[in-house]
């Protein structure tokens, strides 16, 4: 019996990338047994989730999101919606495509085609964000991260990754500390900050080295917190984030934990796998192994607990 796919795509994502692999889509999958429907997201806010939702009641098997994190994000948050969510997969059209990332499938759309079509699955956590907010890669905050959600499509589709080193230089003069109180492991950070990570996976906007010892499926968050320092400071940790040494700095705060709260006085933005959520008060919780994602086991051994 043939298996039910949808695959939800952005039209926009990756500078249109997809478009030109749908005959190859359907026919990859087609091939592997399974009865593909292709369904193009709106630009009106959360129909990805929509859709994503409507598969998830109506029989689908599995729902594959085609497109960049957000996208990704929004098919996340309809599947979590019912008690048994289909098994998701992941087509990395991008820009950034972090999760993928993690499941080490970035580069090459067919090639996760193809792992989808061997039909071989892990079971990763999802985070759960004021109970109504899921995600599947990070929850962040700090005015440095708030460059994720503020490029345009527009600008991503015409440069790329560059969309956002253009956005992040416009916003250096605003890179000011918050005040925050962050409630963990029954303990808590009160101070300035210049970000925090609640992470899944090892990588962040790009970045492979941001969390090495995360696991998909630990039950457990990586939390990371970058204290108030100078701009000679920030401009040394992120140089030495490409070696992972940053863990080990007096101003950063890392540890394991499956639950944290974050408060402030101040607007607090924060974002779930680069997309805007809201701003703080929030607490964070983690849902061991909540949902079956296609991957093949053997290349991201080093990322699942042992």
């Amino acid at each position: 019996m043939q298996k039910k796919a949808m695959i939800i795509y952005n039209p926009a994502a990756g500078k249109n990338k997809f478009r030109k692999l749908l005959p190859d889509a359907e026919k990859i999958l087609t091939e592997a047994d399974f009865e593909v429907t292709l369904v193009p997201s709106t630009p009106v806010q959360k129909s990805t989730t929509a859709i994503a939702k409507h598969a998830a009641e109506n029989g689908f098997d599995i729902v594959i999101a085609a497109g960049g994190d957000g996208t990704v994000n929004e098919v996340v948050n309809g599947l979590m919606q019912v008690e048994n969510p289909p098994k998701l997969g992941i087509l990395p059209v991008g820009t950034t495509n972090d999760y993928a990332r993690a499941l080490n499938c970035a580069k090459n759309p067919l090639e996760a085609l193809h792992i989808i079509a061997k039909q071989e699955t892990v079971r990763v956590d999802i985070g759960k964000a004021n109970e109504t907010e899921f995600f599947i890669n990070n929850a962040a905050g700090g005015k440095i991260t708030e460059i994720t959600y503020a490029v345009k499509e527009s600008m991503k589709s015409k440069w790329g990754r560059l969309a956002y080193l253009f956005s992040g230089l416009t916003m250096l003069p605003r890179l000011s500390p918050i005040q925050v109180e962050i409630t963990y492991n029954d303990k808590i950070f009160s101070g300035e900050i210049l970000l925090f990570f609640v992470n899944k996976s090892n990588s962040v906007g790009g970045m492979e080295t941001l969390c090495p010892p995360a696991e998909l499926n630990s039950g457990m968050f990586e939390l990371l917190i970058l204290k108030k320092v100078s701009p000679k400071k920030l401009f040394q940790l992120f140089a030495s984030i490409k070696k992972g040494t940053h863990l080990n700095s007096p101003y950063v705060i890392h540890t394991r934990t499956n639950k944290v709260t974050i408060k402030s006085e101040a607007d607090l933005n924060v974002s779930y796998d680069g997309v805007y959520g809201g701003k703080a008060p929030y607490t964070i919780e983690v849902i061991p192994e909540a949902l079956e994602v296609f991957a093949d086991k053997n290349r991201i051994s080093a990322r699942l607990r042992g």
